[in-house]
């Protein structure tokens, strides 16, 4: 590989593995930081008033199943 801006080959090889890790590791914390808000969006609630006050009752629905043979 030629020179460029007065780089050698072997400072240019190693510019290169320096830009490529840091471009891999911006992309895992980018990745990191999707897990977890996808976690945190999980970890929500989903019947909040039915966990709560006089609907608490409502919390086992569907839970149990009647079969008959």
């Amino acid at each position: 590989m030629p020179s460029i801006n007065g780089l050698s080959s072997p400072a240019m090889d190693y510019a290169s593995e320096v830009y490529s890790a840091n471009l891999a590791k911006a992309a895992q914390e980018q990745q990191g930081k999707q897990n977890l808000e996808l976690l945190q969006e999980a970890t929500k609630n989903v019947t909040p008033v039915a966990s709560s006050g006089p609907q608490a009752t409502t919390d086992n629905l569907g839970q149990n199943i009647n079969i008959n043979v």
